[in-house]
């Protein structure tokens, strides 16, 4: 029989009103819900991240190819489809889709009011899968091989402020240099979308290509750039640094979404730093809660030191009780911590309890997502840290004298 480990489970399982125990439930509870936040934070800050990065990409793709020339106006410079090598773009393993674009500043016109716009001009090799999950109401636009789709998708809140539904007409006014009067189109609202993030919703609106195409006088090669999708995000930076090498010519360029929109990404990134943060204090209160614990363990348990040393145990065979009492703690603070901090996850998974301002965080519900590995790095790192921390406290041990510990009060 294992002598220390027989000892350690009388103290951590005997009497229920003894003051060992009582201290080890306490440390069972810390450790579970430190364990508990850093899951629930680590989940639904990687969530967030996420499901902001996947809005952002199933709008405007990871990448764009545009020309040099192009800066932060809507006015481009176009790029002709030779000076891109879409098919070897296309059949590139990391590609998920590729489509052209075309961005123009316009002007949307009701009976009663009046709206800036940016109409971005897509064709049928839009991702429009992606699109279609914020579609809200209606359908996608509707392409004729001929002439150009008179339809225009907006977001819902474009809708509100111009108090539109699907199927009502607008006018879209666009100004050409070479003309004195603004041009006019009358189009139709075949849907409206809704993909939280702001910034799009309430400046760009999508329609034909072609149409675009029309007004800017452009020939039926030139665009204002290409939209590569990828099948992984993370793969962004790097198939960016290939483009130049394989699937362009020297004048074009080539730009992650990342440095696109940087601002979001910093913001992004701040939250990310915040989840480290979390994750810290929390380890610490862990830390602090083990060593508290075992000090008072061994301060408790002071008589029972001094007659186990006095019968010849020596103090490496005392260290293994309180290291079989730490590891009971840690354990069992472990398992209910991972039930606790995933059962939230779930419930919030499921029901969404816990709302975001959406003018704010962009999403109106907290998303969780599940990392497998970040969950497992936190059990595994806990558990690590803990057990090197034990180490100190178990010192005292050797420092109890039998003689006084008998007399110890």
């Amino acid at each position: 029989m294992n002598l220390e480990l027989f000892i350690a489970k009388r103290l951590a399982l005997g009497d229920k009103k003894s003051f060992s125990r009582f201290i080890i439930r306490i440390a069972m509870v810390a450790i579970a819900l430190s364990v508990a936040v850093m899951i629930v934070s680590t989940c639904m800050v990687s969530g967030f991240s996420k499901e902001i990065k996947e809005r952002i990409f199933g709008f405007w793709g990871e990448i764009h190819i545009t020309n040099f020339d192009n800066n932060e106006s809507f006015e481009t410079t176009p790029i002709k489809k030779e000076q891109v090598f879409l098919d070897k773009i296309r059949k590139a393993n990391d590609v998920r889709n590729v489509a052209p674009f075309i961005i123009k500043a316009g002007i949307l016109k009701t009976k009663s009011e009046i709206e800036g716009i940016a109409l971005k001009g897509v064709d049928k090799d839009y991702d429009w899968k992606t699109i279609q999950t914020y579609l809200k109401e209606g359908n996608i636009l509707s392409f004729k091989d001929t002439i150009a789709s008179k339809d225009i998708l907006i977001s819902k809140s474009t809708a509100k402020r111009l108090n539109l539904k699907v199927g009502d007409n607008v006018i879209a006014y666009f100004i050409r240099k070479d003309l004195v009067a603004p041009l006019g189109r009358k189009l139709k609202v075949c849907g409206i979308f809704h993909t939280g993030l702001e910034e799009y919703d309430k400046q760009y609106a999508l329609v034909d290509i072609q149409l675009l195409r029309e007004l800017n006088q452009w020939k039926a090669n030139e665009v204002a750039g290409y939209e590569v999708r990828l099948k992984n995000m993370d793969r962004m930076d790097a198939f960016k640094d290939s483009i130049y090498y394989k699937y362009v010519d020297q004048s074009v360029n080539a730009q992650t979404m990342k440095e696109i929109n940087r601002n979001i990404f910093e913001w992004l990134d701040l939250q990310k730093i915040n989840e480290y943060l979390i994750l810290g204090f929390m380890v610490l209160v862990a830390m602090l809660n083990m060593i508290t614990a075992l000090i008072i363990l061994i301060l408790d348990r002071t008589n029972m030191i001094g007659i186990l040393k006095s019968l010849g145990a020596n103090n490496k065979s005392i260290t293994k009780v309180f290291i079989y009492n730490a590891a009971y703690i840690i354990l069992n603070g472990l398992f209910w911590g991972n039930i606790l901090g995933l059962g939230i996850c779930l419930i919030q998974d499921y029901t969404g309890f816990i709302k975001l301002n959406e003018e704010n965080y962009y999403l109106s519900v907290a998303p969780v997502y599940f990392n497998i590995w970040a969950i497992g790095l936190i059990n595994i790192g806990t558990l690590l840290i803990c057990t090197v921390i034990l180490l100190l406290p178990t010192r005292l041990i050797s420092r109890i004298s039998p003689m006084k510990a008998i007399r110890f009060e």
